[in-house]
């Protein structure tokens, strides 16, 4: 018996020839061994192979030598034949278990290696499909850190942009940020100016500052809720045409007073998005690890633009055109403003909920068409294309159910965005409530270019304390290595921080608006300031920035904190979104009531004549004691109701805002809380 009849490949490899007088002596025996062995498959045969090899049939010697008869009888008929090949193995199917428990690839992870990932694959002898999990790092010297959030597969996804788009809509939304701060305090050195032009009370005047915040509050409200359906790049359009009509507007409105209201009214309906939405938008743009940078220099920019033009504002409406100049000047900017929002800013509202479908290699994809398209066509025309898709007016649809539009109210009105507003109310409404009211308080004696000097206090205190405590964080572990005295200071947020923090504000805000009413009224002469110490003024109204600017510092890491207990603990999104909507709702809060107490003040300090001072009582002196008393008081029974029910004040964050696993603080979130400058 041959070796290859034991083995069983005698029906796919052919036996070696035989000398020809064999052939010729076996050539009657082959039909009959052929036909008669049912075992025996012809080398010559037209039917396709089996996927699987036979198992070889037990038989006789006699059978044997029949098959290899046949064997030799083909091979001898027809010698021109190919020779037969292996039949291809079997490709086993890989099993369901396997792949439910793993995430499968994308068409992006398999045609193209991201720069910025590292693919776990796990394959085995029984499956030629690789199961993979795609975890994705960062670049550089950021290759260690997992990115937060994880980014999809793609392109479009704002995550995965180029740094220089990233960076383009960044600084395009930063400048306008800095554009409505100029418009907001335009008014504060020249109120006086305004009120005698238009022959209205200054409380009227005023106006002119309070109304467009208070619209302000109410467009951010408005702007956070319709982002959730049609995204944040319409928004961004409309408040630039409202700005733009509103700046033009008011270069040409001296002679009437009811048309520079309605300018304002533009204004301030435009303020509103560039409020609320900007922190959202670097949100949306950078990782976790990039955002305290971008989130730092957008507040010093904001706190900037906002206190440091009115030093500029008085000098420049000394002129004959008064203060129009300031918006004609401002106007100019919007030829600058206007490309740059239009052409620099797509849409960044992303759904990473809906990954991109699984692609069966066996069948046909339309995703997988439009890559193979896509590579061959032009780059340059590509991404021409992609361009002008991203700057659609409006390319992104959300939902538009019961649960969407009550989010946003939701985080308004939970607890720890009330106490942080309520924290923070008096010092930040008092510091724009005096600093509205300074022309009417120092016009006879001053002009309007020394008014505006006086502003110099709250713009460099409250500009370098937003800087110190927004960009120490990321210079502090560097400084601990090299002044050890530094070692001190805390990194994690806590009660005794929160506290520490709390105390620290309302004493810097107890001291400047105490300081600034007892020094003003002892000014005050027959209704009049006849003179008093400029400096101290504006050092006192300095102090008052800051004690608001730090109370300020602690709303982030404290609506982290309580966003990463109450939400759910595998839903980063989730919290993000929510920590966004709780900061803005602090925002729109203060904003609104700063509006109105910029209204109110001037009327109990003033006499019902625009251009006096009280000159019977001290309404200045008063109102500054009871609102530093007020502040203590409340800086007290935050602390203290933080201090013994903090655990608490999150659990009822989660119910009021409808959130997953409401109070039950996630272990992976500990440590993660922020330190007490944290700004992200």
């Amino acid at each position: 018996m041959d070796c290859r009849d034991i083995l069983g490949l005698g029906m796919a490899l052919p036996p070696p020839p035989l000398p020809t007088k064999d052939l010729t002596t076996k050539e009657p025996f082959r039909t009959s061994s052929a036909t008669s062995s049912p075992d025996i498959i012809p080398l010559t045969t037209t039917s396709p192979p089996p996927n699987r090899p036979l198992p070889p049939t037990p038989s006789s010697k006699k059978g044997t030598a029949h098959s290899r008869s046949g064997s030799m009888s083909s091979n001898f008929s027809s010698p021109r034949s190919p020779p037969p090949t292996r039949p291809p193995p079997l490709k086993s199917q890989a099993s369901l278990t396997t792949i439910s428990e793993t995430r499968p690839e994308t068409a992006s992870s398999l045609g193209k290696k991201s720069g910025h990932s590292r693919l776990h694959t796990q394959s085995s002898w029984t499956s030629l499909a690789s199961t993979t999990r795609t975890i994705k790092y960062g670049r550089g010297k950021h290759s260690g850190v997992e990115l937060v959030p994880q980014p999809s597969d793609n392109p479009e996804d704002p995550l995965n942009w180029p740094r220089w788009r990233k960076e383009s809509s960044h600084y395009a939304l930063l400048l306008m940020v800095a554009l409505t701060g100029v418009m907001k305090t335009a008014f504060i050195s020249v109120n006086v100016q305004a009120a005698d032009w238009y022959r209205v009370s200054y409380t009227a005047a005023a106006a002119l500052t309070g109304v467009p915040l208070i619209l302000s509050a109410f467009t951010g409200l408005v702007s956070l809720v319709t982002s959730r359906i049609c995204g944040k790049r319409p928004l961004y359009l409309i408040s630039l045409l409202l700005l733009f009509i509103g700046t033009i507007w008011n270069t040409s409105v001296r002679t009437s007073y009811s048309q520079c209201l309605a300018a304002r009214v533009f204004q301030g309906l435009g303020w509103g998005a560039f409020d609320t939405l900007v922190q959202s938008s670097i949100y949306d743009l950078f990782f976790e690890h990039e955002r305290n940078l971008r989130v730092s220099i957008y507040t010093i920019v904001a706190i900037t633009t906002t206190w440091g033009p009115p030093l500029l504002g008085g000098v420049s409406s000394r002129g004959q055109t008064g203060f129009e100049l300031q918006f004609t000047i401002l106007s100019c900017f919007f030829v600058l403003a206007v490309p740059t929002i239009a052409l620099g800013v797509p849409e960044t509202a992303y759904d990473r909920t809906y990954t991109l479908p699984q692609i069966d290699e066996g069948s046909e994809s339309p995703y997988k068409a439009s890559m193979c398209q896509g590579i061959r066509r032009d780059r340059i025309v590509d991404t021409i294309n992609d361009y002008i898709v991203k700057m659609k007016p409006y390319s992104y649809r959300g939902s538009a159910n019961r649960v969407t539009l009550l989010q946003v109210p939701r985080a308004f009105v939970a607890p720890t965005t009330l106490i942080l507003f309520f924290t923070s109310l008096l010092p930040y409404s008092s510091l724009w409530a005096f600093s509205s009211s300074l022309s009417l308080l120092f016009h006879s004696a001053y002009t309007t270019t020394i008014i505006g000097v006086l502003m110099m206090g709250p713009w460099l205190l409250a500009t370098a304390t937003a800087a110190i405590l927004t960009l120490l964080p990321l210079f502090l572990s560097r400084l601990k290595s090299q002044f050890p005295v530094l070692s001190s200071i805390p990194t994690q947020f806590s009660n005794k921080v929160n506290t520490a923090a709390i105390t620290a504000g309302s004493i810097l805000a107890f001291i400047g608006v105490l300081a600034f009413g007892l020094h003003t009224d002892a000014g005050i002469h027959d209704g009049k300031i006849l003179g008093t110490n400029l400096p101290a003024i504006s050092f006192t109204l300095g102090l008052l920035a800051a004690g608001a600017y730090v109370l300020d510092a602690i709303c982030r890491p404290l609506i982290r904190l309580s966003t990463a207990s109450a939400s759910s603990s595998d839903n980063h999104n989730i919290a993000t979104r929510t920590a966004n909507d709780m900061a803005a709702g602090v925002t729109c809060w203060r904003t609104l009531f700063a509006g109105i107490l910029i209204i109110a003040v001037p009327s109990g300090i003033s006499s019902p004549r625009s251009s006096e001072v009280m000159s019977s009582g001290h309404g200045l002196r008063d109102m500054c004691i009871g609102f530093a008393v007020v502040q203590i008081v409340i800086a007290a029974a935050v602390g203290s109701a933080w201090w013994f029910f903090g655990e608490e004040t999150m659990v009822w964050d989660g119910r009021v805002m409808k959130l997953g696993d409401s109070g039950a603080a996630s272990k992976e979130t500990s440590g993660r809380e922020g330190s007490f400058f944290d700004t992200d």
